[in-house]
Parts: C-alpha cells; sequence; structure tokens
C-alpha cells in the first residue's frame, strides 16, 4: 500500500511540473494570429504551445538518448525489444478489434499474444508473423472512432499528438498492458518501462522520417498535426479513404511574404513590358 501511495504521490508532482514547465512555455512558440479558427484545432494556441515543449524535451533529452541507444545497441537486439513491446499490446489489439466486431482479427491477437508469450521467449521474436499471423493494431482512440465518437485536437504533455476521442486510448491501453500489474508496486520497474517504450517508439519515427520531415517543412505544427489526423482517418477506416477527400483535409500553405502571393498571381514579365 506504502508503494501505492508513493506511486500516487510521484504521478502528481510529474504532472504539476509538466504543467509548471507547459504554462512556462505560453507564449514561446509561434502563434498565428488566426489560431483557433480551424474547427478541428479550436485550441491551437495552447496546442502550439505544448508542442513547443514537446520538441524542447525531444531535442533536450529524447532524440539524443535514443540516437545513443540506436548506436549502442544491435540491430537484432532493437528488433527484439521492439517485437516485445508489440506484444504486451497485443491485449489491447484483442480487446479493441472484438469491440469494433473484428471478431476474427481479435481471436488472432489473442492467439498471437500467447504464440509469441510462449514460443516466441515473451515476445522477443515474433514467431505469429513467420507462421502467418499478421498484426492487427487497435487502439480505444480507433474503437471510439469507429463508433462514431468525434473529438478536438489536443497536444498532450511529453505523449504528443491526440484529441477529445484518442485521449482515451491511454488509461485502456494501460489498463490491457501486463506490464501494469507485474510493476505495480514497483515504480522504478514501471519508470525503466515507460522509458524503454518512449526510446523505442522515438527509434521507430526515426526509421519512419519524421526529423526529415520536419527539417524540410515550414510550419513544423501543421505538418505534424495533418499527418497525425490523416494517419488517425486511416486507421479508423481500416485505409479506406478517398483520395480527393484526403487532399482537401490539407491545410492550405500559405507564404510568409505578402509580396511572394501578390508575385504568384501575376503573369510573368515579357521582354516588350521590359523595354517600356
Amino acid at each position: 500500500m506504502k508503494h501505492g501511495v508513493t506511486k500516487m504521490k510521484n504521478t502528481k508532482i510529474l504532472i504539476l511540473t509538466l504543467s509548471a514547465l507547459s504554462l512556462g512555455l505560453s507564449g514561446c512558440a509561434n502563434v498565428p494570429p488566426d489560431a483557433g479558427q480551424n474547427p478541428e484545432d479550436p485550441y491551437e494556441a495552447f496546442n502550439r504551445n505544448m508542442h513547443a515543449f514537446n520538441v524542447m524535451v525531444d531535442d533536450a533529452a529524447l532524440k539524443p538518448v535514443t540516437k545513443g541507444y540506436r548506436w549502442v545497441t544491435p540491430q537484432f537486439v532493437q528488433d527484439g525489444v521492439s517485437n516485445a513491446i508489440d506484444n504486451l499490446g497485443e491485449v489491447n489489439n484483442t480487446l479493441n478489434n472484438v469491440l469494433q466486431g473484428k471478431v476474427d482479427q481479435g481471436i488472432t491477437s489473442a492467439f498471437r499474444f500467447m504464440l509469441n508469450s510462449t514460443i516466441g521467449v515473451f515476445g522477443l521474436f515474433d514467431v505469429a508473423t513467420w507462421v502467418g499471423m499478421e498484426r492487427a493494431p487497435e487502439d480505444f482512440g480507433q474503437t471510439l472512432g469507429v463508433w462514431g465518437v468525434e473529438g478536438k485536437r489536443f497536444e498532450l504533455p511529453l505523449l504528443g499528438p491526440s484529441g477529445g476521442r484518442d485521449i482515451f486510448k491511454w488509461p485502456v491501453q494501460t489498463a490491457t498492458n501486463p506490464i501494469t500489474y507485474l510493476t505495480w508496486d514497483e515504480w522504478e520497474w514501471s519508470t525503466a518501462y515507460a522509458v524503454v517504450d518512449a526510446v523505442d517508439t522515438r527509434s521507430r519515427m526515426m526509421d519512419a522520417g519524421l526529423d526529415d520531415m520536419r527539417a524540410n517543412v515550414v510550419d513544423e505544427y501543421v505538418a505534424i498535426r495533418d499527418a497525425y489526423r490523416q494517419s488517425r482517418r486511416m486507421a479508423v477506416a481500416d485505409g479506406q479513404i478517398d483520395e480527393d477527400a484526403q487532399l482537401n483535409s490539407l491545410t492550405p500553405l500559405s507564404f510568409d511574404d505578402e509580396e511572394a502571393e501578390d508575385d504568384a498571381g501575376k503573369p510573368a514579365e515579357t521582354d516588350k513590358d521590359k523595354e517600356k
């Protein structure tokens, strides 16, 4: 019981610290004057400041730690860590597949968990995929989306992009993860797992090209907002989204210089015009 109380106190301290830091960043982010006019992002001013906080934490700690992890850790070990973390998520996949009416995929997820946890040595080896049982990742945010629930965008401290609907995936994901119960009274082990999970997730983002994307966009916040929104819509619809609908949902690019905008609408100057 004492460990449980200590864990709750540590959680409260962490939440208060993150809140204070995010408030301290207010005004540090580049917030446009029309922030909040997008109906899907009414809290844009807050979200941009929280995004600035998350980027600061990533640049100062998570990204360099992940680079060090990737440099010293052999690829087969990295693959094993990713497989084990994915395996712990199969209980969550099972629940949400069933809640979405995908009973066959739910049964497959359950068998994947049993097979990889035993023959796959606690999930270090993805034996289930080798025998043709493909992963069917689903979370409670997707389940709510399938049920027709909508939600506005939120940027969460450390967790990143989320929303009024997707925010509920986190407690369900925690409740269905076996690690939650194995480390219930051992906050050191639960913290260690959270760190390993965060580093593994950041490593996967590096492989997916996140850093290259961030370095080549005009407005990083908008680019990530659109990418997240598209990926979640695709996930809810199992990839069945019209291509035109995807393009129409993207935020139009704007010119930083009004002169550039004016020049873009003018016809090219001819030699005859120059002589005048």
